[in-house]
């Protein structure tokens, strides 16, 4: 579904079609954030909210005993709304920020918001290591990571394009190496 000229939901979807059908779906990997990104981030903070909010209104239903009932209902929702925006920022991170890793190149969409997409693409020759990082517990846990691409010649990002929340980081080193050839 295209909503806006930068906020385009098929995305992904045709940028993969594309290069599968210049390079061979086998030379072309595409993925994305993993679910523990979509837990920690999304469901966990919504639940929490829905559940703040039925508290709150439950709150004031015995304090007020009944009284106002609909007046605090409605703040609540309109207060929740206000916190609902991270929320959907998050949900369109985990939605829309992709990778596609080619022979030739590595492309990333990191859609920011419904009018701010950002799309760096890497040369397979500039990128120079592909290292891993995990940091914390949840991370090791769950066999998530963040990849980083240190690459030359890139003084946007200080040298370095870094894949967060990813999972099975060391798999997906090893499927990128492959593809471009790189030694590990």
């Amino acid at each position: 579904m295209r909503i806006f000229s930068n906020f385009d939901t098929q995305v992904r979807t045709k940028c993969f079609d594309e290069n599968a059908a210049k390079y061979g779906r086998e030379n072309v990997l595409c993925f994305g954030r993993s679910k523990l990104y979509r837990f920690i981030k999304i469901f966990f903070p919504f639940i929490s909210l829905i559940a703040l909010c039925v508290g709150i209104v439950i709150l004031f239903y015995y304090i007020f005993d009944g009284d106002y009932l609909p007046f605090f209902s409605i703040a609540t929702f309109v207060l929740s709304l206000f916190f609902l925006i991270p929320i959907i920022g998050k949900w369109i991170d985990y939605k829309l920020d992709f990778i596609v890793i080619t022979p030739d190149f590595l492309i990333m969409y990191d859609q920011a918001g419904i009018f701010n997409k950002k799309v760096i693409t890497l040369n397979e020759k500039s990128i120079k290591t592909i290292s891993i990082e995990r940091k914390g517990f949840l991370y090791s846990i769950f066999n998530n990571g963040d990849i980083i691409f240190l690459a030359e010649g890139d003084v946007t990002e200080h040298g370095d394009v870094k894949l967060k929340w990813i999972p099975k980081p060391e798999k997906r080193r090893d499927q990128i190496a492959k593809i471009m050839n790189k030694q590990i």
